[in-house]
């Protein structure tokens, strides 16, 4: 299993930055991407932040809405993305930039 090169080995941070980046690369501000998950803004933006760790509950729902894998979200695997979010992801250089938002 690949993980993510880029992990800090804080869990909190690194599953925000992956979500961060899955967002951008669906091309969703985060108003958009919660609300299309169940999620409040207010509810998502400490997860994709890293202030909370991503719960269960709500991994699930991005994870549903946006064929998003837990191995992705919680461990940085991307064998189960879609090609079009991967490649969003590499052509934007999102694993390097950082936090750019929409």
């Amino acid at each position: 299993m690949a993980t993510d090169p880029n992990d800090t080995g804080q869990l909190r941070m690194d599953v925000g930055r992956r979500l961060l980046q899955s967002r951008i690369a669906i091309g969703l501000n985060q108003t958009d991407f919660a609300n299309g998950a169940g999620l409040s803004q207010p509810q998502y933006s400490p997860f994709e932040t890293g202030a909370r760790l991503l719960s269960v509950q709500a991994a699930i729902k991005i994870s549903r809405t946006y064929n998003l894998s837990l191995d992705w979200l919680y461990e940085g695997d991307p064998s189960s993305l879609a090609v079009k979010i991967f490649q969003a992801i590499r052509e934007n250089d999102i694993s390097f930039k950082g936090s750019s938002d929409l």
